[in-house]
């Protein structure tokens, strides 16, 4: 069966790792088509390879779905920022309604509301809330009133380090690279197995990643066992100074206005190890709204962000699953009773 043969070779990854190192001289180790044809496997008949396969093709499909779900709507959310605080919709249409100048920035999102001034479609409580006139600031035109200072006067920089091999037998939930690339679930590891210093992640906290920023990792961490939660140094724990607005902070680090900030500050001539400083990213001026909309967008997205993050979590409860559930199926040390029957109830 096509899929349990997926499965197994996830099962032989091991195998394959342990030919690579073997066989390494310099640079990255590698297998071969007649590594991989004289590797020897057990596998059940055919029946229990589909049932196999489909118990664990089940959990895959269910993480794939919280995946694409929780994706949708963080775009919500990222979508309402960039409309409110990059380009500034709401300004724009009071800025039409009051008669006031516009930029020349913006002449076209103008155009496109005098058009359609039903377009943006917010409540008038929230847009009352906006300024109706833009002034000149360092970054380009800016909302009137609106702040332009360092990015520490809204979020502080936390770097707590813990050595979680000195408690060896303590699960710890690991925000790693790896762990964010692999779907954006963290590790549930003990501490014997993590050999190197890990930063506390404090409540409320967004990690941005140093790390080669022209790959943007930003990770919103559940709250749930905070105490128990590292992540890599390679990631830079911010906290917010008011905790109304993390969703803010996080939207502010995955918008491409913040990105390309970051990569402005990049050190390092390698592209496989380019860095910034934390320190430097913490003094990076930013464009600070007015206290009331930043707590207006983080009150309006908690329902989204709330929502995706649960998605998210259920994910990583089902990762841990399968990968428990993985070995035991394909080595044979857990067996499916009847699975002609489990697959007659499942066709």
């Amino acid at each position: 069966d096509p899929v349990f043969f997926y499965y197994l070779l996830r099962y032989l990854k091991p195998n394959f790792v342990g030919i690579a190192r073997n066989k390494q001289t310099t640079g990255l180790g590698h297998i071969t088509k007649r590594d991989l044809e004289n590797l020897e496997a057990a596998y059940p008949r055919l029946p229990e390879q589909r049932a196999i396969a489909h118990i664990l093709g089940s959990l895959d499909d269910k993480i794939e779905l919280n995946r694409q779900m929780a994706q949708t709507l963080e775009s919500i959310a990222r979508a309402i920022f960039k409309s409110w605080f990059v380009d500034f919709d709401p300004v724009v249409v009071n800025a039409l309604r009051a008669g006031n100048s516009i930029p020349d920035k913006f002449t076209k999102r103008a155009a496109r509301y005098r058009d359609n001034p039903d377009e943006l479609s917010l409540s008038e409580e929230i847009q009352c809330q906006f300024p109706d006139r833009f002034q000149d600031s360092e970054l380009g035109p800016i909302p009137e009133r609106w702040e332009i200072g360092p990015l520490k006067q809204i979020a502080s920089l936390s770097t707590k380090t813990i050595q979680p091999k000195n408690d060896p037998l303590k699960l710890w939930v690991h925000y790693s690279i790896p762990a964010y690339d692999d779907g954006k679930m963290p590790k549930t590891e003990q501490g014997q197995t993590i050999m190197s210093g890990k930063y506390l992640v404090p409540k409320h906290a967004v990690l941005a990643s140093k790390l080669n920023p022209q790959f943007p990792r930003v990770w919103l961490p559940m709250q749930d066992g905070i105490e128990d939660s590292i992540c890599s140094t390679e990631f830079m724990p911010f906290i917010p100074r008011d905790s109304d607005e993390r969703n803010l902070l996080y939207m502010f680090f995955l918008s491409d206005v913040a990105q390309r900030e970051i990569t402005n500050r990049v050190t390092g001539s390698t592209g496989s190890r380019q860095r910034v400083r934390p320190k430097d990213i913490e003094q990076m001026n930013i464009l600070i709204p007015e206290k009331r909309l930043r707590i207006i967008y983080s009150d309006l997205t908690n329902g989204l962000i709330g929502l995706s993050l649960e998605k998210q979590d259920e994910s990583a409860t089902l990762a841990n699953i399968r990968d428990t559930l993985l070995p035991k199926l394909i080595s044979g040390e857990l067996r499916i009773k009847d699975f002609e029957r489990f697959l007659g109830k499942v066709a």
